[in-house]
């Protein structure tokens, strides 16, 4: 398969990055409205990763303890996350979604489809099945690329 010409994928990689800022934008947006700063942040990694200490919350998302209490708090208030002791040690506090938390995200996550369906609604069936056939290979590619880098 031939490389595109340069005049062909500078467009492309100049629509790339105007399509990825814009997406990004409004999935920001959609969950600014629910959880504000870093909470949409700590929800997604309680979601992915299960109960965490506060200190791991904060290292992961490069937060200072102070921000992720902060960012807690609300979201305990609001009963997104709730706080359980560990029973080994009670010392040890772990913060953990509720239900309610993983309702709330999934209708934000919704919301956030339902924008990106309307944003590529032109799109037919055997599109999209071209573009994910395309990322699969640029993520595979990445993959390659870091797997590389590691040696």
């Amino acid at each position: 398969m031939s490389l595109p010409s340069e005049k062909t994928f500078s467009q492309f990689e100049k629509l790339y990055w105007k399509l990825s800022k814009n997406m990004s934008y409004i999935w920001k947006g959609i969950f600014e409205q629910r959880f504000p700063g870093s909470q949409s942040h700590l929800l997604f990694l309680l979601e992915r990763s299960g109960p965490k200490k506060m200190s791991e919350l904060a290292d992961s998302l490069h937060l200072t303890p102070g921000a992720v209490t902060i960012a807690s708090e609300k979201l305990i208030d609001n009963g997104y996350i709730a706080r359980i002791r560990d029973e080994k040690d009670r010392r040890v506090v772990f913060l953990e979604m509720t239900i309610k938390g993983r309702e709330a995200l999934a209708e934000v996550q919704n919301e956030g489809r339902k924008a990106m369906k309307l944003v590529f609604s032109h799109l037919s069936e055997t599109d999209v099945d071209f573009l994910i056939g395309t990322f699969e290979r640029a993520v595979k590619n990445i993959d390659d690329l870091r797997k590389g880098n590691d040696k």
